[in-house]
């Protein structure tokens, strides 16, 4: 009889290569295995006993997962009651998306030190310095709640981006750190979806706690110390947890891409790195793809309460629904396209059918919403929702994937990076337009970027580099 071993997930495997290899149908063939089939068969006997999932990697998302909620709570707080907020404080309009925009306008300079920080460094720090830019902010918020401290706010907010910095680059790195091959696009997505889901509670629950009185100043810095008051006890306690529980890695490699990463590792040159990203045309494709669309779903969210009240005035809650409508509805566009990406690796068609739908939606909405009905608004958010806020997670996967083994952490950053530069863009560009001509040639000109946008990423030649260095060896299974 033949000795059988077992690796850690269970799966088991001849010792024996002539029985193991063969043709697809091996149970019935006697060819001899070729060179490379053994090869591949001491390369999987070998990986068999340094390859695990371990049950904890569900609690490291779940902490990195709410630590980006906190972050991703206040970007929009302020300007989706911005008339209401622009009043009491006694500034412009331009002023309030101001405390949207130093989101993106902070993530430019940092993002290449950050990146480095995360490389060398790893998770575990970059994951506590966000926490603790995050608890700075949120104690600051809590002495803006008086007519003349706008000043006050905007320092919040900045701590807030400079945590931003921090966090938004992560879940790409934590899903490849911690997760298998076959949970990645997943994993990636729940990691994103932490951040959405705060940005959802931002549009819902100042317009639903403010009133439309900005006069009263008594009741609104009430209602803006019980916003405050409650995150700043939440992030410190966060942030208590997470020095103590999160850990950096696990002790066993999650997969053979993972593996294979960090027994090639070496000190990572990022000069290089970045040149040879930047000379990558598939890569700096989807770096301009991203962005458009990026870039415009969060122009869109800043501009929110403009565009609403535009056609509905004194409709400040529902401008607070419809942008957490369509944070919502990209929740689940982002599992269903990771669930989608986990299964079929199809990054570029993915890709295409989400930006065409976009497109399409967007043109819709742009002419059907001059009737002037709430449950157009209602509808189309929530289709743009589920493409363009879906596609936040997928963007990442997909360069991990066309970058492999360059580290998550630079592909990360400059899909960031893009997003944030084609965001400040975007949104001035169509506030002006916004402003001075009305909602539908903003509109249009958000549907143009998303046309351009298509023909990018119909030009991208996609290498599943990730996806192959998965193939020769099975993953395993959680034990």
């Amino acid at each position: 009889m033949i000795p059988i071993n077992t690796n850690v997930s269970g799966t088991k495997y001849s010792t024996n290569p002539n029985e193991t290899y063969g043709t697809s149908d091996n149970h019935n063939s006697t060819e001899k295995p070729t060179e490379k089939d053994v090869e591949n068969y001491t390369r999987k006997q070998s990986y068999a006993g340094e390859i695990q999932l371990y049950k904890k990697r569900y609690l490291m998302l779940f902490l990195f997962a709410m630590c980006s909620m906190m972050n991703g709570f206040p970007q929009f707080q302020y300007t989706v009651v911005a008339d209401i907020v622009a009043c009491y404080y006694d500034v412009s309009l331009s002023d309030i998306n101001w405390t949207c925009v130093v989101y993106m306008v902070i993530f430019l300079p940092l993002v290449l030190p950050v990146m480095i920080l995360m490389d060398k460094k790893g998770l575990r720090i970059t994951l506590v310095i966000g926490a603790v830019l995050n608890c700075l902010g949120s104690w600051v918020q809590c002495a803006s709640f008086a007519p003349d401290r706008f000043i006050v706010i905007m320092a919040c907010q900045t701590f807030y981006a400079f945590g931003q910095v921090f966090v938004l680059s992560l879940p790409s790195f934590i899903a490849g750190v911690w997760f298998g091959a076959g949970e990645v696009g997943m994993a990636c997505a729940m990691g994103v979806f932490g951040n959405q889901l705060g940005i959802a509670l931002g549009f819902i629950i100042p317009p639903m706690m403010m009133t439309n009185d900005c006069k009263d100043e008594v009741d609104i810095s009430f209602e803006l110390s019980v916003i405050g008051w409650p995150m700043a006890v939440i992030n410190t306690i966060l942030l208590i947890i997470i020095i103590f529980v999160f850990q950096e890695k696990p002790e066993h490699f999650p997969s053979v891409a993972q593996l294979t990463k960090n027994q090639n590792k070496c000190k990572t040159e990022y000069g290089k790195s970045l040149k040879k990203l930047f000379n990558d045309l598939p890569f700096v494709l989807l770096l301009l793809g991203y962005g458009l669309i990026t870039g415009a779903y969060f122009a869109m969210s800043t501009l929110m309460n403009e565009m609403v009240l535009e056609h509905f005035p004194g409709e400040e809650v529902d401008a607070g629904w419809m942008g957490a409508i369509m944070v919502f509805a990209g929740m689940v566009g982002s599992v269903i396209l990771g669930a989608i990406l986990d299964r079929t690796h199809r990054y570029k068609e993915v890709s295409l059918v989400v930006f065409v739908l976009s497109f399409l939606f967007l043109v819709g909405y742009t002419f059907l919403i001059q009737l002037e009905k709430m449950w157009i608004q209602f509808l189309f958010f929530t289709l743009l929702g589920v493409t363009m806020t879906g596609y936040l997670p997928a963007g990442f996967d997909f360069g991990a994937e066309i970058t492999y083994p360059e580290p998550e952490a630079i592909s990360s950053s400059l899909l960031n990076a893009s997003t944030q530069i084609f965001s400040i863009i975007l949104t001035n560009i169509a506030s002006l337009l916004l402003q001075n001509y009305g909602d539908f040639f903003s509109n249009s000109f958000f549907s143009i970027c998303l046309l351009v946008g298509i023909l990018v990423m119909a030009c991208i030649k996609c290498e599943l580099k990730r996806t192959n260095a998965d193939k020769e060896c099975s993953d395993t299974k959680p034990n």
